[in-house]
């Protein structure tokens, strides 16, 4: 893998890009970067944000030259919903590797809608993607042994250790905070307990690094509904059911530490 290769992050202007920002983070000293964002720019209500991350990295125009390494598609919203850009993108660089987060969706659900076979799964669990020494990655399953090769090549590179999990929605470490903190907001919500109870009592009594709302702060409380929606979607199995504390945080856009606001405060 040669060091000049370039590779494509695929953004919603939905969606906050602080994933991508931690993603093109990483990759920044090994490949050249370009971005690939699909949606009305008018609209975003991140375009603070946004601007910020396109004045780093130049976009990827349709007609643009070159070879691509590997494509990353970052977003929450389903492949099946961006499914025109996407398999527009994958034309014009069909020798790209595809990796998907698989916070939302499942590698071989994501293969499915794309009609190409050779996409890996990874945790690109935003907050502490930029900390983690070992990545989760989920071959669909109609990948090749060549794309699981690439993808643990590829993040091998970025200085993880690639695991190998089963392909399923949220893969492990996401799935299970997304649970913990889910739990915590029912708690809050039903005035149990107080956050900073909650995670000192977690932090004590289980020797957690963090407590588990200090985790949500961090992850950003639109990418945990996000991930119990995709799991009761998947499931319809009560445990899935997003907090109603959960839901209102997000609609007032108190996502997290990067917003100042959500079960904390931050200046």
């Amino acid at each position: 893998m040669a060091s000049a290769e370039t590779v494509v992050l695929v953004g919603s202007y939905a969606e906050h890009p602080r994933a991508l920002r931690e993603i093109a983070n990483r990759c920044q000293h090994h490949f050249r970067i370009l971005l690939y964002p699909i949606g009305q720019p008018d609209t975003t209500p991140w375009s603070q944000q946004w601007d910020e991350l396109q004045q780093d990295y130049p976009t990827a125009e349709p007609d643009s030259a070159g070879s691509v390494y590997a494509i990353i598609d970052a977003c929450l919203s389903p492949t099946a919903h961006r499914v025109h850009e996407l398999r527009q993108l994958h034309a014009h660089y069909p020798t790209a590797w595809w990796l998907r987060s698989g916070l939302t969706e499942t590698a071989t659900a994501c293969a499915s809608a794309l009609g190409y076979p050779d996409v890996v799964a990874f945790n690109g669990l935003p907050g502490i993607f930029a900390r983690l020494h070992t990545v989760e990655i989920a071959p669909a399953l109609t990948a090749s042994a060549q794309a699981r090769e690439a993808a643990i090549a590829f993040f091998s590179q970025l200085g993880f250790q690639p695991e190998v999990v089963e392909d399923r929605i949220g893969l492990v470490i996401p799935r299970i905070l997304a649970m913990l903190i889910n739990e915590g907001a029912f708690t809050v919500m039903e005035r149990a307990a107080e956050p900073t109870d909650i995670d000192t009592a977690l932090r004590l009594a289980m020797n957690y690094p963090h407590g588990i709302l200090e985790w949500a702060d961090d992850i950003g409380l639109d990418t945990i509904v996000a991930i119990l929606d995709a799991l009761y979607a998947e499931y319809h199995q009560e445990r899935y059911r997003a907090c109603v504390l959960l839901r209102q945080y997000v609609r007032a856009h108190r996502l997290g530490r990067h917003t100042g606001h959500s079960f904390y405060s931050y200046g």
